[in-house]
């Protein structure tokens, strides 16, 4: 039997705020993530944040796919602005991080998915910008930050029609979760728009060159506990990453 590939996943920490260890560091992923990559037929392998870009990078030389998670907002000064009164917790550290994992990932030429605040790193990682929040794009009129459960999908996405997204879901609209306050605004060198909500915000991403990348701004690995379409975006992952293991 041929081995599963080993899919890396941006960690976080959270900071206990009571109990037997106030202020005590915990690493962690939410474990959608781990379940969505195990269902598809893959490894999951949480990537601790740390500050030493050395076991970085050796962690990373030992993966076959990289998906990099949700988290804080990603630090206005990477694109050249300073923070607006609604942008939220920035943890510019956390953003190093994972552009060394996104940077390793590139350069190894390993499949990439980002999600939500990995979609964003991928975009200003390659020159984009963001809306630091979604006041500040007059076209936006959608609710993109759903006060219910995670899963459930709430706003139409409209999606290119010659799209790898189109292909893995068989159709050119679909109904989607949503998480979010900040959005995609110049789009990054390398990168195409493969869908939209119906007030224009980029929900999706795909990388133009050789390389398998693919973006999210909603969460399809939320969604993947009911959703086979879902689950269809993983699996498209986890099996380009198979490809990788197999030539290694």
């Amino acid at each position: 039997m041929t081995a599963k590939p080993l899919i890396g996943i941006s960690g976080s920490h959270m900071i206990d705020g009571g109990g037997q260890f106030p202020g005590y560091h915990r690493s962690y992923v939410n474990h959608d993530y781990v379940r969505s990559v195990t269902e598809a037929g893959g490894i999951p392998l949480i990537i601790p944040f740390n500050e030493e870009d050395d076991v970085v990078e050796a962690l990373m030389d030992r993966v076959d796919g990289l998906l990099l998670s949700g988290g804080h907002d990603v630090y206005p000064l990477l694109y050249g602005e300073e923070p607006c009164r609604q942008i939220g917790a920035v943890w510019p550290e956390r953003d190093h991080f994972d552009m060394l994992l996104l940077k390793r990932a590139e350069a190894r030429k390993i499949p990439v998915v980002g999600i939500c605040r990995g979609l964003q790193i991928i975009n200003v990682a390659h020159g984009g910008t963001l809306y630091q929040d979604l006041s500040k794009d007059p076209q936006s009129f959608v609710k993109h930050s759903q006060n219910q459960d995670p899963a459930t999908a709430t706003h139409t996405i409209e999606i290119d029609p010659q799209s790898r997204l189109a292909s893995l879901l068989g159709r050119t609209e679909w109904v989607t979760n949503s998480h979010h306050h900040q959005t995609v605004h110049e789009v990054g060198q390398g990168l195409l728009v493969t869908a939209r909500a119906k007030d224009g915000t980029v929900e999706s991403l795909q990388g133009t060159g050789e390389s398998y990348l693919m973006a999210y701004q909603f969460h399809p690995e939320m969604m993947s506990i009911h959703s086979k379409l879902a689950r269809n975006l993983f699996v498209d992952f986890i099996k380009e990453a198979e490809v990788r293991h197999g030539n290694r």
